[in-house]
């Protein structure tokens, strides 16, 4: 991206990169035995490069975290957002993919998301 002369990249990550933030998930099953022993490494090695990036100067990033991704159509929803958790305790735990897509398109050139790693969300919880 240097030798491009490029900056600005975006990143889809997931909802409990913070290994603190997997206590607020709803649900037993799911904080349990999903996150743990199914997506957790997954999530640590998500954290990394979250941490990485952190640690940089070269580049404008924005890590979305989303809840788990639907196949449904987009939406006029108004999003939710956390910056300093890795999920949003007061939206639903679902989003629309194309609704991800859109929220992608909305921050692209929007300096205030610029080198954020930040929690997306959509409804009631």
């Amino acid at each position: 991206m240097l030798e491009a002369g490029k900056r600005r990249v975006i990143f889809l990550h997931s909802w409990y990169t913070h290994p603190e933030s997997r206590s607020k998930c709803r649900g037993f099953f799911l904080r349990n035995f999903f996150l743990k022993f199914f997506i957790g490494k997954t999530l640590d090695g998500m954290r990394m490069s979250e941490e990485y990036l952190e640690s940089t100067e070269h580049l404008d990033y924005t890590c979305i975290q989303p809840a788990h991704l639907l196949h449904g159509p987009v939406t006029d929803q108004k999003f939710k957002v956390n910056d300093t958790e890795s999920c949003v305790p007061d939206a639903a735990q679902a989003i629309n993919r194309a609704d991800v897509a859109r929220y992608m398109l909305d921050v692209l050139d929007d300096e205030t998301s610029f080198r954020k790693v930040r929690a997306i969300g959509v409804g009631e919880p």
